[in-house]
Formats: structure tokens, C-alpha cells, sequence
């Protein structure tokens, strides 16, 4: 094609010369322009559509390349608003599980035992454990992650139009892993869990609050 244009581009000026070498025999021996006008005229013609060729085609790309990245940007923010679902409903299913736990360790540090599931357990471990078996029989476990998938696409789809927003959901995923791991995996004290829970899901929290400002606020 590039080759074709070339010799369009070239004709174009041959033709242009040959009408301008004209003009100026017709202006020596004062003879009427029109004839060499328009064959300088038809010249440019050639010529310039090379040009306009390019520039149309360039326009196209243009046009196709900004509709490759609209499409993109609608399927990052179909994306975004899954992994902030999911994010939401791993928060209420890890709050759950940790509400769950302090209830066990908390019966268990007052009163010296507790029952889970009919059994009666005087030991943290022993009730930890039947309680995460409890849980993981209801499925609240499983309910506590499910928001990976969604920050991969976030990750295929993403443009310089939402860079940011992928950089706030990373945060995101980070914190919220942290926060699902501290509430699911009691550890040290009654009192440290207690705290490292709350800690946890104040930075996960945050997190998210600041990556649904940046969603909300470009949308």
C-alpha cells in the first residue's frame, strides 16, 4: 500500500511539474492559462491524496484505538464494582466469623467453658478449632474470599483512564487479605485478638473508603 501511494504521490507532481512547465510556456508566449492551470490543478489533486489518505487512516486508528480503551474502561468498571460487591460481602462474612469467635473465647475466658455444637470445651484450642469446624461446615469460611478474580480482571482491563483506581484496589486486597487472615486464624490473647481484629478492619475500611471515592468520583 505504502508503495502504491508513493507512486500516486509522485504521478501527482509529475503531472503538477508538467502543468507548471506549461504555465510558464503559455505566460512567455501569452497564451491562454486554463489548459495548464487545470493540469497543475489536477496534479495537486493527485498529489494531496496520498496526504488525505493517510491522514484519513490515521484518524481511523485514532477512532478504533479510543474504542478499544472505551470498551476496556467499561469492562474494568464492570470489574471494579463486582470486586467492590465482593469486597462488601467478604467484610459482613469476616465481621461474622470474628463476632463468632469472640463470643467462643469470650464465654470461655469468663466463665472457663463453653459449648460449641452441644460439646462442652474448657480449653482455647480445642473450642478455636470446633468453632472454625462449625463455621466451615456453614460455609462462612469459604464466604470470606471471593474477590481475587475480580481484581484480575481489574488487572487485564485496566487503561491510563483508571491506573489509580487500581492501585486504591490493590490496597484494597492487600488489607482486606490481612483482615480475613486476623479474624479467621485466632491467635495470642482474647484481648490481642480482639484488638488486631479491630485494628485490621479499620485499615481495611479505610482502604476501601478511598477506593470507592476515587470510583465515585471519575464515574
Amino acid at each position: 500500500m505504502n508503495l502504491i501511494l508513493a507512486i500516486v504521490l509522485y504521478a501527482g507532481l509529475a503531472v503538477f511539474s508538467f502543468g507548471f512547465i506549461l504555465l510558464l510556456f503559455f505566460l512567455i508566449f501569452k497564451k491562454r492559462l486554463k489548459a495548464p492551470l487545470i493540469i497543475c490543478l489536477i496534479g495537486l489533486i493527485i498529489a494531496a491524496s496520498p496526504v488525505g489518505y493517510n491522514f484519513y487512516m490515521a484518524q481511523k486508528e485514532h477512532r478504533e484505538e479510543l474504542a478499544k480503551i472505551e470498551k476496556k474502561d467499561k469492562k474494568f468498571d464492570k470489574a471494579e464494582r463486582q470486586f467492590i460487591k465482593h469486597i462488601k460481602k467478604s467484610t459482613v462474612a469476616t465481621e461474622f466469623i470474628a463476632q463468632k469467635y469472640n463470643k467462643v473465647w469470650g464465654e470461655l475466658t469468663e466463665n472457663g467453658t463453653v459449648n460449641v455444637a452441644n460439646v462442652d470445651y474448657n480449653d482455647h484450642d480445642s473450642a478455636v478449632a470446633a468453632e472454625g469446624r462449625r463455621l466451615l461446615a456453614q460455609g462462612k469460611l469459604d464466604d470470606a474470599d471471593d474477590y481475587q478474580g475480580d481484581y484480575q480482571k481489574m488487572k487485564d482491563y485496566a487503561t491510563d483512564n483508571n491506573r489509580q483506581e487500581l492501585v486504591y484496589a490493590k490496597d484494597v486486597l492487600s488489607k482486606t487479605g490481612s483482615f480475613v487472615s486476623v479474624a479467621t486464624r485466632p491467635n495470642g490473647t482474647f484481648q490481642e485478638y480482639t484488638d488486631d481484629v479491630y485494628k485490621a478492619n479499620q485499615r481495611h475500611v479505610r482502604a476501601i473508603q478511598k477506593l470507592k471515592f476515587s470510583y465515585s468520583s471519575i464515574k
